[in-house]
């Protein structure tokens, strides 16, 4: 590789990291949630007191392990923190290996209305029920991969939801947290988000 084409290649992954808040990285990236020698289901990020927390643990998707010979090299861990009167945050971190990732939601479980999104994670969306993809996808294949951002009420909105009802799911365990990917269209990593008790405003 000439040394042009290296620093082509470092602008643009600085270009990427910068437009879609995107952090790859060999070595673990900081995070606000604290790794213990539990399971990740148990894990938690430090919050204020009174903050509803909820926490999904990403493994292959059906699509993925229903298809013969289906295989993803992708897992991750993601949380939702809304903090009374707002604003909420979402984080999910990425690790193992994924190819051309296009984005990634909040979905109900429900399959008669075909398990629609509840909210958007990344990229960012800006019109009413209209998903966005990463432009161009990204892949990575080591260390990890990292998403946060802010939302409110109008981003759960756009996808002709409130906050009671989305809080209503939340609780009954029926949003789980979607990675989309060009091989796999519908989800090929996912997990279902499981709210810390009282899962409710204190």
């Amino acid at each position: 590789m000439t040394r042009h084409a290296s620093k082509l290649g470092c602008a643009a992954l600085l270009a990427l990291c910068l437009s879609a808040s995107v952090c790859l990285s060999g070595v673990a990236a900081k995070s606000s949630y604290t790794k213990s020698s539990k399971s990740s289901k148990s894990e938690y990020p430090r919050a204020p007191p009174g903050t509803l927390l909820a926490t999904a643990e990403l493994k292959a998707a059906s699509a993925v392990t229903s298809n013969p010979g289906g295989i993803t090299g992708g897992k991750g861990f993601t949380y939702l923190m809304l903090t009374k009167g707002g604003p909420y945050t979402s984080y999910i971190k990425l690790t193992g290996k994924l190819r051309q990732v296009t984005m990634a939601h909040v979905h109900w479980k429900n399959a008669t209305a075909k398990n629609p999104i509840r909210l958007g994670l990344f990229p960012s969306v800006t019109a009413p029920g209209t998903p966005v993809l990463l432009n161009p996808p990204f892949s990575y294949n080591k260390g990890e991969v990292t998403f946060e951002r802010a939302w409110n009420e109008t981003d759960i909105g756009y996808w002709g939801t409130n906050l009671d009802t989305f809080l209503a799911l939340l609780r009954n365990g029926e949003l789980y947290v979607n990675v989309h990917t060009v091989t796999y269209p519908g989800g090929e990593i996912q997990g279902t988000l499981k709210c810390k008790s009282p899962c409710r405003f204190q």
